[in-house]
């Protein structure tokens, strides 16, 4: 590990550390014996398919289980990462039986990409899967204009007082990667400064100073994770096209050159 990176080895070490057996999930931290379906054990799973497959697989299997039996629905942003519908309405915390919750979308108006970092980037991500590219490329730039070089400063922010976000850094180099949109290199190196070295979690929330101002979890840790093994995915020419000339220069074009031919025949 080179310095200033993330010890992902520490950081898997953490998340399987926080599994219980009895329960077939993992929690949320060492503190908090709460353990939410999705985020955190979705994640979790997702981020330890190659480093422990055999867990992964427990922990998805359980969290089917429990989506069976309880009726629930998967309605949340962050199904976008997994290439599901994603909803991108408020979430609500439900408490699905005793220790296990999960955060379901509700029902009012879609989260703004100019008000929530995550929600900026997921939905950049789900515009450019559904290659509404110019509806990506805008939410994407209303995530990175909320960067001040220290982290994110959306509404969250200031409800939480003041408070960075460790996780939307992370949903930036993923979002960075999957577009083509930029590189979020400083990102990374944010998140490797929120790692507990001792336990190997990664920090929710930090001030302007980099001082901690939260606990690890798991949530956070996977995230972290995904955000270091995520690499850049190389861009379709007709993506790359689509990227550098807005449609509407396309359908000018194409009158043109409708115009022309229409001359030539003509004659």
């Amino acid at each position: 590990m080179q310095a200033g990176d993330l010890d992902v080895e520490k950081a898997y070490s953490y998340i399987i550390s926080m599994y219980d057996g009895n329960v077939g999930l993992v929690r949320e931290n060492e503190y908090i014996d709460k353990y939410w379906l999705w985020t955190d054990n979705l994640l979790a799973s997702h981020a330890l398919k190659d480093k422990d497959p055999e867990l992964s697989a427990k922990i998805y299997n359980k969290i089917r289980e429990y989506t069976d039996v309880y009726n629930l629905e998967f309605r949340h942003p962050i199904a976008v990462l997994f290439n599901q519908p994603a909803y991108f309405k408020p979430v609500v915390d439900t408490n699905v039986t005793g220790n296990v919750w999960a955060s379901i979308a509700g029902n009012g108006e879609d989260l703004s990409c100019s008000d929530y970092v995550d929600i900026a980037f997921l939905k950049a991500i789900y515009y450019y899967n559904a290659r509404q590219y110019n509806d990506a490329k805008a939410c994407y730039e209303y995530g990175i204009s909320m960067f001040d070089g220290y982290g994110f400063k959306d509404e969250a922010f200031y409800a939480d007082g003041e408070k960075y976000t460790t996780y939307k850094l992370a949903l930036w180099k993923i979002a960075a990667d999957i577009t083509g949109y930029g590189d979020a290199e400083e990102a990374l190196q944010i998140i490797a400064l929120m790692q507990d070295p001792a336990t190997g979690g990664v920090y929710t929330h930090y001030k302007k100073d980099m001082s901690i101002d939260s606990m690890t979890n798991v949530e956070t840790t996977a995230l972290a994770i995904l955000a270091y093994s995520s690499k850049p995915k190389p861009q379709e020419q007709s993506d790359i096209i689509k990227d550098r000339w807005p449609l509407e220069y396309y359908i000018i074009v194409s009158v043109i050159i409708a115009a022309i031919i229409a001359i030539f025949l003509r004659r």
